[in-house]
């Protein structure tokens, strides 16, 4: 297994995916499916995490396109793995809802330079998103996650942002990470997918995940 391609998956699984365990009754026996899930509206993104799902753990999840009334069509990734789910939540990923719970794995702080890569782009791919005027903004229902990502910054790229706080609805607490234009700019100029970094993501891909608009 790669730690590249690890630390990709888990920043990719941070942004949008989730752990849970399901209680099924069937008569008197209850049963426990230990579900790995993900979820984007786009197709790439998810054959991406898909392929990196089977490249690390040798088994093979499926996904699935769902439509819904007035809204883009998402798709849907799942696995029933047991051993895998295990694997996921022993790094403190968590169980359930991860809002105000979830943290970047010491894993990643532990790991290389280029897994601090790694991770920072499979956020960047999910929770992240690059508008027209080429800024990024991160956003995210844990505060803990993105102090941990201003912190991941501030390594890799020598910016300090500070996290603010909005009120979605006039009820759901929300943060917010934003880097300005020459901060961005930055940001992406680093090679993220060269020098054999997470081979996964053949050019092609990345091209096009990094250089639409609103991402």
């Amino acid at each position: 297994m790669s730690k590249e391609d690890f630390a990709l998956f888990l920043g990719m699984l941070c942004g949008d995916g989730h752990l849970c365990i399901r209680t099924k009754r069937r008569g008197l026996k209850i049963y426990h499916d230990y579900y790995t899930g993900f979820c984007n509206t786009d197709k790439i993104i998810i054959e991406i995490f898909a392929d990196l799902f089977y490249k690390i753990f040798e088994v093979k999840g499926h996904f699935y396109p769902r439509d819904r009334p007035n809204r883009k069509r998402i798709y849907e990734f799942h696995s029933y793995s047991k051993e895998t789910f295990n694997k996921i939540s022993s790094l403190g990923f968590p169980v359930g809802v991860k809002r105000d719970k979830l943290k970047i794995p010491n894993i990643i702080f532990n790991g290389s330079k280029r897994d601090k890569i790694n991770f920072f782009l499979g956020v960047l791919i999910t929770d992240g998103c690059i508008r027209k005027n080429k800024t990024i903004i991160f956003h995210s229902g844990s505060k803990l996650f993105l102090e941990d990502l201003s912190k991941l910054i501030e390594e890799l790229f020598k910016v300090k942002k500070d996290i603010k706080s909005y009120t979605q609805r006039e009820k759901y607490l929300s943060y917010q990470l934003n880097l300005n234009k020459e901060e961005s700019r930055r940001i992406l100029s680093v090679p993220l997918s060269h020098n054999g970094i997470a081979p996964v993501l053949s050019s092609e891909k990345f091209d096009f995940l990094m250089h639409r608009n609103d991402m």
